[in-house]
């Protein structure tokens, strides 16, 4: 049983100090690695259990599409398929990641109600699990760009792992987007569909099938996306064009907005979650 002492102490520091104690409870739940790595996991093979190939799926499912789709948009855009190919499925597996986060980001505290409710823990670490579980899934993904780079003949070299750090930046924006959409879907179940809906729409104006110059007068449209420059500090050092500078600044100023908001909120609302599932 908690003392109840220190709950009062709890709600004393919560009332006087908002941020400092989010602050604290976030790291709270990076403490609790354990629990959260093992939650993700367990959610993957959960997904996939009794399945021959398991998370894999996604990756056959993936590479049918974007070898389909490579093949086909090339001709239609009159580029070689070698210099179209990596570009659309190094696009296409990050988008896969970003609307992951996305869409099950606004659905992290809601999908995790059982555990909240019956487990006293930080709820920060259902947003880690969150983030976890697409990087394991990611990881299966990264066996096809890895295919289609060698298919291709493109060599990033030690220059390719300047991706790492783009990775990172758009892994921290998936813990903002959890917390943030997470709050919100807690309390308003429209945020779910309403995403969903969202990203599908992004894709088409997001520069994933298509490139940011092919807009040619019009380029800003794609460069006041910030989607496209988390993806973009990603796909460029991968196919060995380096770290696009620009592009980093945009995603580093968009990090730290997301991650204001995602702050902010959680030091005012997360102690509501509880009574809103």
């Amino acid at each position: 049983m908690s003392n109840p002492a220190m709950l009062v102490h709890d709600a004393r520091l919560r009332r006087r100090h908002p941020w400092r104690s989010a602050l604290i409870d976030l790291a709270s739940a990076v403490r609790l690695a354990e629990l959260w790595l093992t939650m993700g996991w367990y959610d993957v093979r959960q997904r996939y259990s009794r399945s021959v190939f398991g998370p894999f799926w996604l990756t056959i499912s993936l590479a049918v599409f974007v070898a389909g789709l490579g093949i086909t948009y090339a001709a239609l855009f009159r580029v070689p398929v070698a210099t179209y190919l990596p570009y659309v499925t190094v696009g296409m597996v990050l988008w896969s990641l970003v609307t992951a986060l996305l869409n099950e980001g606004a659905a992290t505290f809601t999908a995790a109600t059982a555990a909240i409710k019956q487990m006293p823990a930080p709820i920060g670490i259902h947003v880690l699990r969150v983030v976890w579980r697409n990087l394991i899934i990611l990881a299966h993904n990264a066996v096809i760009v890895l295919a289609v780079l060698a298919a291709c003949g493109i060599k990033p070299g030690w220059a390719g792992f300047a991706a790492l750090p783009g990775l990172a930046i758009v892994l921290i924006n998936g813990i903002g987007w959890s917390v943030s959409l997470g709050l919100v879907g807690a309390r308003f179940r429209d945020m779910m569909p309403l995403v969903a809906n969202a990203t599908q729409m992004l894709l088409f104006v997001t520069p994933v099938l298509w490139r940011a110059e092919d807009l040619g007068q019009r380029q800003a449209l794609a460069e006041f996306n910030p989607l496209f420059h988390l993806i973009e500090i990603v796909r460029a050092p991968l196919l060995g064009a380096g770290v696009p500078m620009a592009s980093l600044a945009v995603a580093l100023a968009f990090t730290v907005f997301n991650l204001g908001v995602a702050l902010a909120l959680y030091a005012r609302l997360r102690w509501r979650v509880a009574y809103w599932l």
